[in-house]
Parts: structure tokens; C-alpha cells; sequence
């Protein structure tokens, strides 16, 4: 059973209570991320994410990870292109507390200076660590690729350069504006009452919330080369196909069952034909990544050099096959079960819940209980699948690479080969029309 209610400010709480169980999750989360920052602060949302932990008015930054310690619990947060969340999992002995530190923590963040520039070094080393793992770079340079210079293209936590030059004050007046008891949200899974529920968190209940503008990207910008060199030995490809600006409740559900047949499972199209049988990767899967008022939908494979050509053609080969023929109805079965099935287990998981309940609302989906998505599933047909699929299927593919500065020329040629027979193929077809 899902309590949902809206307060007169904007705040939203969703509460799905649990029965036998002695654990509560909860998250705090807010409908701004990355992109809904000013180019001036760029990598600012991930900052207040990491002050937020630095100290308040009451505890100080040690005395927030103690009770929590002390309470058996675990609480964290991140920031993404569209939300910034925090979040804790605890016995339900100790939720009162942690509601409170909570909301002590998104209400009275003290970023004290000398924090503050602490914190700035403990940033800057965690970007400058994720400058090694060639798989972030590689997903970094993507997205610049395909949003161009829109902050959806930019990197979640900025650069070195951005995080290093941050005002303090700059950074606490953003915080203040836009983040000071202002959440837009607040889901609860666990065998919590929402009375109890509402007196935990009284102090937030009447605050205004607000919204940020969207700046709608042009879909794809596609600005660049397809091709980003790499201290790698490997070689990194994505195959994206641009989707409509909203994807509606029946659609997702069709598109879920859908990436399940084509990518996102081991008896998966790609990873069966791709990996399995060919051998060309070691990493294959499919995504459907869903914006506020933008979508794709994206291929990811990682393979040696010497295979990169050959796995760019056959996911292309791939997706026009089932562009045209379809998937069958057996690979649909299996996906259905499969998803059904991965449902079922997480749901188990009260973090699960919590989370589910925060996916649903940001994205603005009618909130059903796991027990609701798996009937919703079970009634997919192939001509959803189909209709879901058609909605990127529309679009031209946008193909991307990074590896080996030496792989570029021939990398980058295959690439061309492929989009011009793409734009042939379209051509023909409208004159056969």
C-alpha cells in the first residue's frame, strides 16, 4: 500500500509501508541536478552534496557519521544530470533520529570555510581519479558528443578546473537558493506509519519548493568528432538512437521488456549473438536513458582493437534486424519473465522500494507497487514492444568511439561507412514510397 500525498509548498511524500520488517529506507530527493547549473558553477550541485555530510548549525561532520555508525545504519548521496539525492537505510529503532539529521542537514549546512577548502581537495582527487577509469572518460566524452555545449553534454561533477576555481560563497549562495530546505520529495519504504512519518519530518513540510527551468536540448546537438582517443587498449563503442522528449507509462513498461530482449540480459539478442557466439566483446547491454524532456536509446560494447570494426557493424546489423523484423515472441516471453523476475527479487529490498517510489515521481509515472508493474508487464503484447521500440527507431543512429589514438582513422571510417548506407537505405526507402 503506497501513501501518497502533496503538501501545500510542493513537497511530495511517498511512503510504501512494509510489513514485518524492521528496517526503514528513506530518501531526501531534489529535481535539480547537474544540467540546472549555471556554466559559472558548473560541478556545484556535487559539492553541496559532499557539504551537506561537512557539518550543521547542531552536529558536527564526525557526530553525523557516529550516529549514524552508532544506529547500525548507512547513509549516503549523489548527484546526477537531473537529480541530486541523499539517502539512509537504518533499523527502525532509529528512524526518528535520522529523519532529524536529516533534515538538519538539507535545512542548516553550515560550510564552514575551512571545510569548505578541504572538501575542494577531496573533490578534486576524486575527479582527477576518474580521469583513469577510461570507461567514465569514454562516457564523458559521449555525452559532450551527443548534448554539445547543453549542461546535459557536460561532465556531473565538472573538471578540475571548475571544482578548483569554486567560490565558497558562490557555492553557499546556490545552496541557499536553490537547496536550503527546498527538497521536492521524500520517499519511505519500511513498516512505518505516515503519521510517524510526518512528525519526523515537520520541519519541512510547509516549505516552498521550486522547480528549475528546462533548457530543452536539441536532439542530438552532435557536436565534434565520433572518434575520442584514449590511453586505453581497448576499444570503447556507443550506438544511440534518439527518442521522443517524454516516454509515457505503457511505453516504459514496453521499453523495459524491450532492452531486456535486445541487450539487457545474458540471454539477450546482443550478448548472446555479439558475445556468446562471435566473441567480438567482452561488455555488451543495452539502456534506455530517460531526460525530463529528451531520450535515447543506447548500445554499450567494449572490445579489442582488432574487433572494434566488425562489433560497430554487427549492432548496427542487430538493431536494423529488429528494426525491421522485429523481435520474436519467445525472446519477448523470456524478457517478460525476466523482468518480471528481477522485480520480484529487489523488491525484497526496502532501499529498492524507497528508490523505486523516487524513480517514478521525478519522472513523473503513475506510482504503482511492484505488484502493479509486474501485472502491467504481463500484459505487454508484441505490437507494444513494437510501438515502443518504433519511437526511437524513427531516428538516425549516432555512433561513437574511443580508444587507441592509432584505431582512429579506421575506426572513425567504418563509422562513416555505416551512417552513410543508413542515410542511402532511408533515401531509397522514401523514393520506393
Amino acid at each position: 500500500m503506497i501513501f501518497d500525498t502533496t503538501f501545500n509548498g510542493g513537497l511530495r511524500l511517498l511512503v510504501e509501508s512494509t510489513a514485518a520488517t524492521d528496517v526503514a529506507a528513506v530518501g531526501v530527493w531534489y529535481n535539480r541536478g547537474s544540467r540546472d547549473e549555471p556554466a559559472h558553477l558548473a560541478g556545484a550541485t556535487h559539492i553541496i552534496e559532499h557539504m551537506l555530510f561537512k557539518g550543521t548549525e547542531r552536529l558536527s561532520a564526525s557526530q553525523i557519521a557516529r550516529r549514524f555508525d552508532a544506529m547500525g545504519g548507512l547513509i549516503n548521496a549523489f548527484t546526477e544530470r537531473e537529480t541530486m539525492g541523499i539517502h539512509a537505510t537504518i533499523p527502525m529503532s532509529g528512524f526518528i533520529e535520522a529523519a532529524h539529521i536529516l533534515t538538519d542537514m538539507i535545512t542548516a549546512a553550515r560550510f564552514d570555510p575551512e571545510e569548505f577548502k578541504r572538501e575542494i581537495l577531496v573533490i578534486e582527487n576524486e575527479i582527477t581519479a576518474s580521469l583513469d577509469d577510461v570507461e567514465e572518460v569514454a562516457a564523458d566524452a559521449f555525452a559532450q558528443r551527443y548534448w554539445g555545449s547543453h549542461p546535459l553534454g557536460r561532465s556531473i561533477g565538472g573538471t578540475p578546473e571548475d571544482v578548483k576555481n569554486k567560490d565558497r560563497d558562490q557555492v553557499f549562495s546556490f545552496y541557499q537558493n536553490h537547496f536550503q530546505g527546498k527538497p521536492h520529495l521524500i520517499t519511505i519504504a519500511g513498516g512505518l506509519t505516515p503519521d510517524l512519518i510526518m512528525q519526523a519530518f515537520e520541519p519541512l513540510l510547509n516549505v516552498t519548493t521550486e522547480y528549475p527551468q528546462n533548457v530543452k536540448p536539441n536532439t542530438p546537438l552532435l557536436h565534434g568528432p565520433s572518434y575520442h582517443g584514449l590511453s586505453s587498449q581497448y576499444v570503447q563503442v556507443y550506438y544511440a538512437l534518439p527518442g521522443p522528449d517524454h516516454i509515457n507509462d505503457n511505453d516504459y513498461y514496453a521499453l523495459e521488456v524491450a532492452n531486456a530482449a535486445l541487450g539487457d540480459a545474458m540471454g539477450s539478442r546482443l550478448f548472446q549473438k555479439l558475445r556468446e557466439e562471435l566473441g567480438l566483446c567482452y561488455t555488451i547491454y543495452s539502456s534506455p536513458n530517460l531526460f525530463r524532456d529528451c531520450s535515447l536509446f543506447s548500445v554499450y560494447g567494449t572490445c579489442a582493437v582488432t574487433h572494434a570494426e566488425e562489433l560497430i557493424k554487427r549492432i548496427h546489423e542487430e538493431i536494423t534486424t529488429i528494426k525491421i523484423k522485429g523481435l520474436t515472441e519467445e525472446e519477448i516471453q523470456h524478457a517478460k519473465s525476466h523482468v518480471a523476475g528481477m522485480i520480484t527479487i529487489a523488491a525484497q529490498d526496502v532501499e529498492y522500494k524507497m528508490r523505486r517510489l523516487a524513480r517514478q515521481a521525478l519522472y513523473k509515472s503513475t506510482i504503482m507497487t511492484t505488484q502493479e508493474s509486474i501485472q502491467k508487464i504481463d500484459a505487454i503484447e508484441l505490437s507494444d514492444i513494437q510501438k515502443s521500440m518504433d519511437l526511437f527507431f524513427q531516428s538516425s543512429p549516432v555512433l561513437f568511439s574511443a580508444g587507441p589514438k592509432s584505431a582512429e582513422k579506421r575506426i572513425t571510417r567504418c563509422i562513416e561507412q555505416i551512417l552513410h548506407s543508413n542515410r542511402e537505405n532511408k533515401r531509397t526507402a522514401h523514393y520506393d514510397k
